[in-house]
């Protein structure tokens, strides 16, 4: 088993590790005149602005001087239960409102509560079992989004760094956990579509981590929040998996937003959604210190999980964006456009994510992610993304036909 050892920095000090405080001193100063460009963060560029302006614009202002509940109100549970009832084709009977369906504040908070919920979940059962002796075991894809990893530190738990890799179809390669470590595992993630590699798991090894987490009793997170902008082919969703098991949602959490499905990062609306009694846990760990959903926000997001004319509208634009970074850098070793979302995770020829990032930047304007900063080091100090390079493909045609035609010739 590969698991993150005791470092001399304290675990408040880890967290300064911070993804996007550490780009700047990796990529330097740029040395031209040329317009700069950021694919480095995924932030929406298209988002459906007159759909949530209207909204917003019907809401009663009085809503604004109210507490809101922590798990919102009734008629938000309601929207997100139904746009999941009707997107993945649930029995009426396999998802229950109030008791499966738990809004949060944008799934980055909402994540972080609910990884520090599920440790805290294991202790006590492990407390109980008489095993109290025991860490409880986070086990994280790598390379990952920062908020597993800051979630991960200060719950205090073990972590345990799943590589994803071409060897694995860049699914996270679970064969890291020893077989008597199983039993203290608090959480696994998978994030699909993969966040940065692009890729989408399929239903087996889906059904493959359900399973495992209910004969171990764990909760399995599956992190879907670039489910709605795919391709060719549909995410296929835990929730689907579990309904096809029997329709029980036990040991599984699943998590989506309107951050990437609507383009509206700033509405702060996500969802945590599946086994009941954990999200009782969820429930009274965020009515301590989780940030809740304002009315008029709230408002503001039941228009928008009802609509599904604005989200295939964005299909579609960034399914022309995709062809784009296909036209420009198709023919490069390695290339692999994005299954769904907007992420390209391009392997670079010379093996140094870093160096090409810098001279994308310093030589072209182009901000990008290097793939190292994405990762954590695996025990023998390798890091899986160290030789990619993530591009954030969110800007219209014509400027990501630009940004990339300028970084073509670094990348070959």
């Amino acid at each position: 088993m590969t698991t993150d050892k005791p470092h001399s920095a304290s675990r408040l000090e880890q967290l300064h590790d911070y993804t996007y405080r550490k780009v700047a001193g990796v990529l330097g100063e740029r040395h031209n005149d040329l317009e700069p460009i950021n694919l480095s963060v995924g932030e929406p560029k298209f988002g459906a602005y007159e759909t949530v302006g209207k909204a917003l614009a019907a809401t009663d202002p009085a809503g604004w001087g109210k507490y809101p509940p922590v798990n919102a109100g009734p008629g938000l549970r309601e929207a997100v239960a139904g746009w999941i009832r009707q997107r993945y084709e649930l029995p009426s009977d396999m998802l229950n409102t109030h008791a499966h369906v738990h809004p949060v504040f944008g799934t980055k908070e909402g994540l972080f509560s609910a990884i520090l919920a599920a440790v805290l979940r294991k202790e006590d059962r492990l407390a109980k079992a008489g095993k109290g002796h025991l860490r409880p075991l986070i086990v994280l894809p790598n390379p990952l989004y920062h908020v597993y990893v800051g979630a991960a530190l200060t719950s205090g738990a073990d972590i345990c760094y799943a590589p994803c890799t071409p060897a694995t179809d860049f699914a996270p390669d679970l064969a890291v956990v020893s077989e008597e470590d199983w039993d203290r595992v608090a959480l696994v993630i998978a994030t699909n579509p993969g966040n940065p590699t692009g890729t989408l798991l399929p239903a087996a090894y889906l059904r493959a981590c359900v399973e495992r987490a209910r004969r171990h009793d764990f909760t399995f997170l599956s992190d879907e929040c670039y489910s709605e902008l795919y391709f060719d082919t549909k995410p296929v969703s835990a929730f689907e998996v579990c309904r096809d098991l029997g329709g029980g949602l036990e040991n599984v959490w699943i998590v989506n937003s309107l951050s990437k499905r609507s383009g509206l990062p700033g509405i702060r609306s996500g969802f945590v959604a599946g086994d009941a009694d954990r999200l009782e846990d969820l429930y009274y760990l965020r009515a301590y210190g989780g940030a809740q959903t304002p009315q008029g926000l709230q408002d503001a997001a039941i228009a928008l999980w009802q609509d599904e004319t604005h989200v295939a509208s964005f299909r579609a634009r960034y399914a022309a964006i995709n062809q784009v970074a296909v036209e420009v850098l198709g023919d490069l070793p390695g290339f692999r456009a994005p299954q769904a979302g907007f992420v390209l995770w391009l392997p670079v020829s010379n093996g140094d994510g870093d160096a090409v990032a810098r001279r994308l930047w310093q030589e072209q304007s182009v901000r990008t992610l290097p793939g190292s900063i994405l990762s954590r080091p695996m025990p023998d100090g390798s890091k899986p993304g160290q030789g990619f390079v993530r591009f954030a493909l969110v800007y219209p045609e014509d400027v990501t036909r630009q940004a990339l035609s300028r970084c073509r010739d670094i990348l070959g």
